[in-house]
């Protein structure tokens, strides 16, 4: 025991030695950039989880319901889901003005998709959701956001503008009560080259995955 204690001594005398020596280094001042984020971190991350975890609980009710059932539950549950977007924008907007955006360098590639994620839920800001793409066009090409996150987002208001989608990331189109490729898309005939440009999956795969969530093609209450 006393030869560990002595071990133990002899580390915590030589750590600030080992931080002096290591100030500088890219590394060590990227850990201490997160470590200084780490409340708007935990913050976002934790509205995140939220976020997802109620839309997964409705649509895990609801998918396999007969579309004429599922107004019963989609009304309600969208309602509590819209109040709760209501307090993570305010909250959002709140730390944006405060600290930036949360970039990947500083924070996380983790924290900075829970944040678009909370930002495509705020439809009913379309200003702020505009603000957001401005910041996060330039920021994606300096890899300091997800460029899949970017291209969500401009399709989400593109759709909301009546524009064409370029990256094909909202399930508008319904055939045979499955999801198909969008008919509002721009230069159809470069969609996958554009996707996977992005990081997007191909599209086939993308359209398995909204018929496994949503079940019969109805366009859902509230977004994914």
């Amino acid at each position: 025991m006393k030869t560990i204690c002595m071990m133990i001594l002899t580390i915590l005398a030589g750590a600030p030695a080992v931080a002096a020596s290591a100030q500088g280094d890219p590394t060590v001042e990227r850990v201490r950039a997160v470590a200084a984020r780490a409340a708007i971190i935990e913050d976002i991350v934790g509205m995140a989880a939220v976020d997802q975890a109620m839309r997964t609980t409705m649509l895990e009710a609801t998918s396999k319901l007969p579309p004429d059932q599922r107004d019963g539950i989609l009304k309600p549950a969208g309602a509590l889901i819209e109040a709760q977007d209501r307090l993570h924008t305010q909250r959002l907007k709140a730390i944006i003005a405060a600290h930036g955006w949360p970039k990947i360098s500083e924070t996380s590639e983790r924290t900075s998709s829970a944040a678009v994620t909370l930002v495509n839920h705020a439809g009913f800001d379309l200003a702020f959701q505009r603000q957001v793409l401005a910041l996060l066009e330039p920021l994606a090409a300096q890899d300091e956001a997800r460029p899949e996150d970017y291209a969500r987002l401009y399709d989400r208001l593109a759709t909301v503008d009546k524009r064409p989608q370029r990256y094909g990331t909202r399930g508008t189109t319904c055939k045979d009560g499955r999801y198909a490729v969008p008919s509002d898309l721009e230069a159809p005939e470069g969609l996958e080259a554009r996707r996977a440009a992005m990081g997007l999956q191909p599209m086939a795969e993308y359209l398995a995955g909204l018929d496994k969530m949503y079940g019969a093609c109805v366009p859902p209450k509230i977004a994914p």
